[in-house]
């Protein structure tokens, strides 16, 4: 599943990536952050909506 690459279809809400983040805190963070997962989630939430708006949308080129 990790080699799978993502293909998003339409938009995705914050709602969405809010969800995804509580997912990966619950799951894969350590015993200690998952008493409170909410406090991680929004950790990396703020991480991934940093790092999307530092880096704008590129097109891609083909190398000729």
């Amino acid at each position: 599943m990790a080699n799978e690459k993502f293909e998003p279809v339409g938009n995705i809400t914050d709602v969405e990536i809010k969800l995804e983040c509580l997912r990966l805190a619950t799951e894969f963070g350590p015993e200690y952050d998952r008493k409170d997962p909410i406090s991680q989630a929004q950790k990396y939430f703020d991480w991934v909506k940093q790092v999307s708006s530092d880096n704008p949308k590129r097109t891609v080129r083909k190398k000729v």
